[in-house]
């Protein structure tokens, strides 16, 4: 008998029908023959690193990823084998806005059906109370073998669940990895080979199939593979780019996806004799414009907006943006374009000509002029102390203006005052920042800019 590898499948070629059999029970974990209710086939979706990203801007036309999406490519498979599982990563952190586009994300993800979610390090950065107040609002079948409560190291979540596909039996644990300093306050997170070990012992007993969800570096996922061999595959997302197709690692196989959840991955198994191998795998990329948008994802997206903007007052406050009321301040603050026409005034006409002079405008058009995300560069000062809050009450802040790339002008305006006003020529050094490639690629990133080179954009709005 000779057991051979391929990239994608695992092909046993038998002399011996009772060494075919042991060999099979050792692939899976100890599938019974000869029923045909174990399904002929699987789908394995991945997804994971989402981080709160619900849909694409649109500042780009080849934007990928998002909930619409998503849903339609996992439904186009038979619910009947499908497996939909996530490696975690879910949240972007702990702030007000952050938390409301989780909750979003994981309604989302608990419409569209998930099998089995793990919690991933930004979930175990997350204060213990946040965490279990997440959790309990989500709906979601989350798993995790080592986030624990810090104090008696009880788990949080599910140490593993058991997803069933007609007589087969999935079991589905998860890990992540965090160093202590980066635990969220009452969190803690267990070495995941230590903690994968009495997980991975129940699970022998009770599953046909053993997946363990991974947010850890490749690295330990193999050493997860090599000390655990009654493992079939490990699904992660703690790395540089996702996976085009599965590797081989001891008896699993490994698939990767990570940035933002732009890239799902699927993996098609195929029963043969009494196992399960990887017929086929690939990533795909979630291109917005050219898969068709599920409507209920697209009604659960207009309502966050709507809540966005029922609360955009409550998230300027958490942000710390707002004056205080009735006091006076002498910290340096935003004052808006207009202040500076009469000294800048042909720095202005060029400014008026430029897409910065509408880049407000642009969100109003796609509904997103609430969203934190957007407005930190389609505004001067989103985010920051006496920026930019709203259309209704600080509407001088609109689009992109001289502040939004060279700093707050209320300093720089009352010294050139005193110097007029004194008739000195000798002036402060400028609080002004210069403008350079780096202040440019603030907004104009690989995300939301891709073709931004500064040497052919800058001529278009010098001054």
């Amino acid at each position: 008998m000779a057991l051979q590898f391929s990239t994608n499948k695992i092909v046993l070629a038998a002399s011996s029908f009772v060494l075919a059999g042991l060999l099979a029970i050792a692939f899976t974990g100890g599938c019974k023959s000869g029923s045909a209710a174990y399904p002929d086939r699987l789908t394995f979706f991945l997804t994971g690193d989402s981080r709160g990203y619900l849909e694409p801007c649109g500042c780009r036309r080849d934007q990928a990823g998002g909930l619409p999406g998503r849903a339609t490519l996992m439904r186009a498979a038979p619910a009947a084998n499908r497996v939909i599982l996530d490696a975690g990563n879910l949240t972007p952190g702990g702030r007000p806005y952050e938390q409301m586009k989780t909750h979003y994300l994981m309604d989302g993800m608990s419409k569209i059906g998930y099998d089995a979610v793990n919690l991933g390090k930004t979930e175990a950065g997350l204060d213990l109370n946040t965490l279990r107040q997440m959790i309990a609002q989500s709906h979601l079948p989350f798993v995790s073998a080592n986030v624990v409560a810090k104090r008696d190291g009880a788990p949080i979540v599910e140490t593993s669940r058991i997803v069933t596909r007609g007589r087969l039996r999935i079991g589905v644990t998860g890990v992540t990895a965090l160093d202590p300093i980066d635990c969220g306050p009452g969190v803690d997170v267990k070495p995941p080979l230590e903690a994968l070990s009495s997980v991975i012992n129940t699970l022998k007993g009770s599953s046909d199939y053993i997946v363990v969800l991974a947010f850890v570096d490749e690295s330990t996922q193999r050493q997860i593979a090599a000390h655990f061999p009654e493992v079939n595959c490990i699904l992660g997302g703690d790395v540089p780019q996702s996976s085009n197709t599965t590797q081989d690692a001891n008896r699993a196989f490994l698939f990767n996806v990570t940035d933002r959840g732009k890239i799902m991955g699927e993996i098609d198994l195929k029963r043969k004799g009494n196992g399960y191998y990887a017929e086929s795998s690939r990533g795909i990329k979630i291109m917005g414009d050219q898969v068709a948008k599920d409507t209920a994802m697209l009604a659960l997206i207009a309502r966050y907006k709507d809540e966005l903007r029922d609360r955009r007052y409550e998230l300027a406050s958490a942000e710390g943006m707002e004056r205080i009321s009735g006091a006076a301040s002498t910290a340096d603050e935003f004052v808006g374009g207009t202040a500076c026409i009469s000294c800048h005034h042909d720095a202005h006409k060029v400014y008026e000509a430029s897409g910065h002079a509408h880049a407000y405008t642009t969100l109003v058009k796609k509904n997103s002029q609430y969203d934190p995300e957007c407005l930190s560069c389609h505004t001067v000062g989103y985010g920051l102390y006496s920026g930019f809050v709203d259309a209704q009450r600080t509407p001088q802040f609109e689009n992109i203006q001289c502040e939004s790339c060279h700093g707050r002008g209320k300093e720089h305006i009352n010294t050139m005052q005193a110097a007029a006003a004194t008739g000195s020529k000798v002036h402060k050094p400028s609080t002004l920042r210069p403008v350079t490639p780096a202040t440019c690629i603030r907004c104009h990133d690989q995300e939301n800019s891709e073709n931004f080179h500064y040497a052919t954009f800058w001529p278009k709005i010098a001054h």
